[in-house]
């Protein structure tokens, strides 16, 4: 991407922050992904955020005297509207923060009409709050970074007209989420199993969800590729059919507003029956990524959902740098979709309920139904009947399946 504005990245090193070089290190990824080259970092060692400035004004003035023009002063944290200015006066140039930098991310990736709203949604309510009195100073954001869609709206002379918009949002958000209920309660009257992809964003889901189910979808090597839920139907070496989504990458700090504003999207990975974890094994802040997310599965109450880890980019680097407690295994672009498919059926059938079953020589219908609906493990032949065992989720799909009926008999 042509970098267009200059920046710097102003943060705070705290008692509390677990590992804030590795924050920065992200923030700068994040901001070069919507132009904005960064061309200094300054951390402060602090015990605590200054309340008036954020790093204090002493540090900001030493910060002022080593540029001449800069464009941003991007902040590593959320941030008051009064540090905001405070900051902007001192520096004299625009100043955004952590959350406006992936608001505005949002806003470009977001595609379907769900999406839109969902960011706008984050981004009024993000705003609300730092346009009463002087707030942050709007027509400092150039191009609209930060506030990209409502910004373009004058929201600073029409900030009366701001919470009616948040409410009729809410409302069109509320029938977006009545039809993700449907087909969700439909799907479980079908009782049809779904996978849901989740992840540190970039770690490759994407990437790997094409692979698994031949879809074709946006992958791109860059932070927030998707945000939309997709879901497809993803087969299984046994022929066992269900449904595979893939989900919004997390990030450290998610902004709240974001966490809110994504609720129902990501309720859609809370509603699963297997949840595989994407890992970038070639990311150099693993750890945090993989705590990130563990943190997140956790605040959505998705602990007790089974896990299955994949550590995805391995052709880059193979070294087995993490080892959770979860089930793991170690895939890259290159490996066969079935390799991979074959280890997400290991898993699924230490989960299954082990059956038995024979259906009569002529029933090949029947057989055809049993490899679709549950896990076929091995198939014997004899001169009246067939014996089947396999794997199957919750629902006897095999009694149902093979019960006498009118014209078996």
């Amino acid at each position: 991407m042509n970098m267009t504005h200059t920046g710097i990245i102003l943060a705070t090193n705290t008692v509390q922050n677990k590992d804030v070089a590795s924050e920065v290190r992200e923030l700068k990824e994040l901001a070069e992904s919507i132009g904005i080259e960064i061309i200094g970092t300054h951390i402060q060692n602090r015990t605590s955020i200054d309340r008036k400035s954020y790093v204090g004004s002493g540090f900001l003035e030493e910060v002022k005297m080593q540029y001449e023009d800069i464009d941003y002063a991007i902040v590593n944290d959320e941030i008051l509207a009064s540090q905001n200015r405070a900051i902007e006066n001192l520096l004299d140039t625009s100043v955004i923060d952590r959350t406006q930098v992936i608001l505005d991310i949002f806003s470009l990736r977001a595609q379907s009409k769900a999406g839109k709203l969902q960011v706008e949604l984050a981004q009024l309510e993000y705003l609300v709050p730092r346009l009463k009195g002087q707030g942050i100073n709007l027509s400092r954001l150039g191009a609209g970074i930060g506030t990209r869609g409502p910004g373009e709206t004058k929201l600073e002379t029409d900030r009366r007209h701001i919470n009616s918009r948040i409410s009729d949002i809410k409302r069109q958000l509320k029938v977006v989420e009545s039809h993700r209920l449907r087909y969700r309660d439909k799907r479980r009257s079908n009782q049809v199993t779904k996978c849901s992809l989740i992840g540190y964003t970039n770690a490759g889901k994407s990437t790997l969800f094409n692979t698994l189910t031949n879809a074709g979808t946006l992958q791109e090597d860059k932070l927030f590729a998707t945000l939309d839920p997709l879901t497809r139907e993803m087969v299984l070496p046994s022929g066992f059919q269900c449904i595979i989504s893939d989900t919004v990458g997390f990030i450290q700090k998610l902004p709240t507003t974001l966490v809110e504003s994504f609720k129902s999207t990501l309720e859609e990975a809370a509603d699963s029956d297997f949840i595989i974890h994407v890992i970038d094994n070639n990311a150099p802040d693993i750890l945090n990524q993989y705590d990130t997310v563990l943190d997140l599965i956790d605040s959505l109450n998705m602990k007790e959902i089974p896990q299955l880890v994949l550590f995805n980019k391995t052709d880059l680097n193979d070294e087995k740098r993490l080892l959770p407690a979860a089930p793991h295994h170690f895939v890259n672009i290159n490996m066969a979709a079935q390799d991979i498919l074959m280890d997400i059926e290991t898993f699924m059938t230490k989960h299954f309920k082990a059956y038995e079953t024979t259906i009569p020589l002529a029933r090949q219908d029947k057989l055809y139904r049993l490899k679709r609906q549950t896990i076929v493990e091995n198939v014997d032949l004899d001169e009246e009947k067939v014996n089947i065992t396999g794997f199957e989720p919750e629902g006897n799909f095999s009694e149902r399946i093979t019960e006498k009926d009118d014209r078996s008999e």
